[in-house]
């Protein structure tokens, strides 16, 4: 499909509007675990954002020399968004979506 938006780190962009608000984040939350979050685009499917999130810890866990991981808690939600997809003077369409955000607590073992 055209609108996906590719596995990239939260933030990072070179589109416009909801593309830079999609991808992964982490941060460490303990000795060797990491929270592992990512947020899909508007036209991403649940299960692709999941994958995605398996996906970073995999490289997370390897980045910091690991060999493996274990998955200590999920976590799934929903962000609804809106933008205007027409406006005139008096006269304005909301567009409503909604996007995929899942979260892991790792243990890089």
């Amino acid at each position: 499909v055209g609108n996906d938006v590719p596995y990239k780190k939260y933030g990072d962009s070179t589109g416009i509007g909801f593309a830079s608000k999609v991808g992964y984040s982490d941060f460490s939350i303990g000795n060797n675990k990491y929270k592992v979050t990512y947020v899909g685009g508007v036209y991403d499917s649940p299960q692709k954002v999941m994958e995605f999130t398996y996906k970073r810890a995999k490289e997370l866990c390897k980045e910091k020399e690991f060999s493996d991981y274990i998955i200590t808690n999920t976590s799934t939600d929903r962000a609804s968004v809106s933008s205007d997809s027409f406006g005139m003077t008096n006269y304005k369409i909301q567009d409503q979506k909604s996007q995929s955000i899942y979260s892991l607590d790792v243990e890089c073992k």
